[in-house]
């Protein structure tokens, strides 16, 4: 006779794990992977990093300026983002050569178009700020006239340093809420029952207006029998 009565709970709980295949086969794939490399592949990037900064210099070391964009969608579209590139407007009204925009370090989009004048003011505000605190290098540093044009001089080129990290960063400010004393009116307020009559009245509106039509239909009969 076979008895089963309750189970041993001091036993450990099966956990087999029989799907753990290491090597490669005709009849399935390895799906561990290991990344015993972790700490070459991060000095490996440094040292690129550095590689980099000394190749670029002195421009920054994180590229060209980028534009002030929203995101996409209307989930997302309250949120700014660096975009791809400033418009052809934008750059006309910084006074900005397009064709001389990218070895200044700005970035250009052909492709883009301004939707909004607040959005088109603070992208043209952001390439004049960036042209304020610009320090062009001339591209032969042995000639004799000295710097022409929007090329600085060489004191001002003796003070310049790299850029590390993000040109003009963009800020993301979080809303500020200001708080204020509440009164007996705001006590004496039933937000929920104004909520649930604002909902029923929308909702209502096309069967009341049928109902007063009606009742305005049935006074002229009325009417039209008493006279």
């Amino acid at each position: 006779n076979w008895s089963f009565g309750m189970p041993n709970f001091r036993l450990q709980i099966p956990n087999a794990h029989f799907h753990k295949h290491w090597h490669d086969s005709a009849s399935h794939k390895g799906r561990i992977v290991t990344w015993f490399n972790q700490a070459a592949r991060k000095h490996r990037r440094r040292e690129a990093r550095l590689a980099k900064a000394q190749r670029v210099f002195p421009r920054p070391v994180s590229g060209l300026l980028r534009p002030v964009v929203h995101c996409q969608t209307i989930r997302y579209n309250s949120k700014k983002r660096a975009g791809k590139g400033f418009t052809l407007e934008e750059l006309k009204e910084a006074k900005i050569n397009k064709r001389e925009a990218r070895s200044i370090g700005v970035a250009v989009d052909y492709r883009r178009k301004n939707r909004s004048e607040e959005s088109k003011r603070e992208n043209v505000a952001r390439l004049e700020q960036y042209k304020s605190n610009l320090i062009v290098f001339p591209k032969k540093s042995n000639r004799k006239k000295g710097p022409t044009g929007i090329d600085a001089s060489k004191d001002e080129q003796a003070k310049a340093e790299q850029y590390i990290g993000d040109v003009m960063p963009i800020a993301r400010t979080k809303p500020a809420v200001t708080p204020y004393k509440i009164t007996d009116a705001d006590k004496s307020k039933k937000v929920f029952y104004t909520l649930r009559v604002a909902r029923t009245d929308a909702k209502m509106v096309g069967k009341r207006e049928v109902r007063k039509k009606k009742a305005a239909e049935a006074e002229a009969e009325k009417k039209k029998q008493t006279v």
